[in-house]
């Protein structure tokens, strides 16, 4: 659970909120086949496992993603503007600093 504040007053986010927005934005951007399979390293969230990872230290968020790229797609492409999406939508919602998004194409799909 994070907390914030602001001049409303003190703010919790639970990590359910951030592990769903963050998968939502993933699963919009263009590109992307879905996550990868669950693997041994995957996280369990809410009695199922997240291919997303986010770690809060100083208030800034540290973000990483397990996906499946769309074959005969610019992986690097996808990849950047999987960063600046899940940046600004994650800064957006919650007002806390993502100090990095790190993308992991795990598989291809066909």
């Amino acid at each position: 659970m994070l907390y914030t504040e602001d001049y409303i007053g003190k703010i919790m986010i639970s990590d359910a909120y951030l592990y769903e927005l963050t998968e939502q934005s993933v699963l919009q951007c263009f590109g992307v086949a879905g996550f990868a399979k669950p693997g041994f390293l995957d996280k369990l969230i809410d009695g199922r496992f997240s291919p997303v990872e986010i770690r809060a230290k100083d208030n800034k968020l540290d973000i990483s993603v397990h996906i499946r790229v769309v074959y005969g797609v610019s992986i690097p492409a996808v990849a950047r503007a999987l960063i600046h999406k899940i940046e600004f939508v994650v800064q957006d919602a919650v007002r806390l600093p993502v100090s990095r998004v790190r993308v992991f194409v795990d598989e291809i799909a066909e």
